[in-house]
């Protein structure tokens, strides 16, 4: 997919990876509707990329022609984890860019809200899995009705983590939330594949972004940090790379690469003896939805 007037929705398009993804979709040529729940932080946001994209694409200098400014960024505050909430975000994208979305990228993320001690199950206790895992889902079915309904194809990019495919002792409901968003990924990669529906997922090592710190950070760049650049150049490519269908994309310190499908040849042998369900119930899903 080319990016070029595309619109492009990033749940949490504020701070880190989703910010300067944003940054670097709408120097691409592409539309971005960036969600955040700091309406002061994101309407700035909002601000600078779209002066910033007007001056850099056109040179405007008069206030009459700053007015006709083209608006390539908008921010949606929003809590994710409302299905309402999000739902919202394509009337929004529509309204403000005359354009559907084509791409949804899910950054958003938190880490561990709660401990064994501290377990109350008092209201956010379970947060983190409500934010990195359930938003995530809901994010994937309302992209997916979307992407039907209109007869499109599109492409869905979750984020993973180097905790998808290991524990995290210290962080037990993120390494759970991870481990699920590739379970995710998979399940609507394979559901979807050649329907122009595309789902995949990015699984970085560790990013030098501000939820990195303290200890973690030590361990990390005993690690190996993966650069900013890299980790931006790998969406961007999961993005356009139309071969990359359910795919997860892991990203280390050394080196980019795209997992092997199937592990091992039962998981091929499991997939393809539901093949005929599968396309059962994918074809209920176009008839319903269409």
């Amino acid at each position: 997919m080319h990016l070029k007037e595309k619109v492009v929705a990033i749940y949490g398009g504020t701070s880190g990876i989703g910010r300067e993804l944003t940054e670097k979709l709408i120097s691409l040529g592409a539309y971005v509707v960036f969600l955040g729940t700091k309406e002061e932080k994101g309407k700035a946001l909002e601000k600078a990329l779209n002066e910033g994209a007007n001056n850099d694409r056109s040179g405007l200098k008069s206030k009459r022609q700053k007015q006709k400014q083209k608006q390539v960024a908008v921010f949606y505050q929003c809590d994710i984890t409302d299905w309402a909430a999000q739902e919202k975000l394509y009337a929004v994208a529509m309204d403000t860019f005359g354009k559907s979305i084509d791409v949804v990228i899910i950054i958003a993320g938190v880490l561990d809200s709660s401990n064994l001690v501290n377990d109350t199950e008092k209201e956010g206790g379970y947060r983190t899995l409500e934010i990195n895992l359930t938003a995530a889902a809901k994010a994937n079915r309302l992209a997916i009705q979307h992407f039907v309904r209109n007869n499109k194809p599109g492409c869905i990019i979750n984020t993973s983590s180097i905790y998808g495919f290991c524990g995290a002792p210290l962080a037990p409901l993120y390494a759970a939330s991870k481990h699920g968003i590739i379970g995710l990924t998979k399940s609507y990669g394979t559901l979807f594949r050649s329907t122009g529906i595309r789902v995949n997922a990015m699984a970085p090592h560790f990013v030098d972004t501000p939820m990195v710190t303290g200890p973690s950070k030590q361990v990390a760049s005993a690690l190996g940090m993966v650069s900013m650049s890299r980790c931006i150049d790998a969406y961007i490519r999961v993005i356009e790379d139309d071969s990359l269908d359910g795919d997860v994309m892991v990203i280390t310190a050394e080196k980019t690469f795209v997992e092997k499908r199937y592990q091992d040849p039962t998981f091929e042998k499991l997939d393809q003896l539901c093949s005929e369900r599968k396309r059962k119930y994918r074809e209920m899903i176009f008839e319903q939805l269409q």
